[in-house]
């Protein structure tokens, strides 16, 4: 197992200190070599450090730890991050997906939750460290990085995906789901014979096109149940769907 070396930023004593012996006690693994209490100290740190995890809380005292981020990101490579929280807000959640955040918790972190976080950081690690793709499942079903989990479709279940920077929304026949991977990646993952690039943010089941409207620049999916899903296509996008 590799040892990683950790910095906390955290604005109130008692999570920061709870934070740290739990860490000391679960994960003798992770060496904790700084604890921060202010937007300042932080990015000192950090940029001193360079550590492998951050464990960050969302708000410090008049700043947030994404402006933080944004920050730190025109210097160096962010490392994996783990966002620390009291409270459970859609807003806070999106904005952990936008950095690829390995986890988002809720203060007091619960121990198991924080084994989760970071097993999901050296899953993510031992992805990276190997060129070669997942390979799908004999289910024939691919694994794709969720926040809270792994979710695992095939050809016949994927609509469309559209990426966003370091994450994607994949549209599934039944529902859609956030994926914490750039579209490169998925697209690794399926068949390339059944999907199509229609741009650069854009992955289209090419089984499933069903209409392109040039005027409107969309095109329409129809799944074998007979549901309709109409994407905005760019002009280029148009090209490469009428050239499948």
């Amino acid at each position: 197992m590799k040892n990683y070396r950790a910095i906390i930023v955290e604005d109130e004593r008692l999570p920061r200190l709870s934070l740290l012996q739990k860490l000391e006690t679960y994960h003798p693994d992770i060496e904790v070599v700084d604890c921060c209490e202010s937007y300042e100290t932080a990015l000192t740190a950090i940029l001193r450090h360079r550590p492998d995890i951050l464990f960050l809380d969302i708000q410090l005292q008049g700043h947030t730890t994404l402006e933080l981020l944004h920050e730190l990101k025109e210097a160096i490579p962010l490392p994996h991050i783990i966002f620390t929280t009291a409270y459970s807000n859609s807003e806070y959640l999106l904005q952990a997906i936008r950095f690829a955040a390995a986890d988002y918790l809720l203060k007091p972190v619960d121990v198991s939750d924080l084994a989760k976080a970071i097993r999901r950081i050296e899953e993510r690690d031992a992805a990276t460290s190997s060129s070669v793709p997942q390979p799908q499942t004999q289910s024939g079903k691919a694994p794709f990085r969720t926040l809270n989990g792994t979710l695992y479709a095939g050809k016949d279940e994927v609509v469309y995906v559209r990426a966003n920077g370091n994450y994607s929304c994949i549209v599934l026949t039944e529902g859609e789901e956030i994926v914490l991977e750039r579209l490169g990646v998925i697209e690794s993952k399926l068949d390339k014979e059944h999907f199509i690039r229609a741009g650069r943010n854009l992955l289209l089941n090419r089984d499933l096109i069903y209409k392109v409207n040039h005027k409107h620049k969309c095109c329409i999916l129809r799944t074998p149940a007979g549901r309709e899903y109409r994407v905005e296509l760019s002009a280029g996008g148009v090209d490469a769907v009428e050239k499948r």
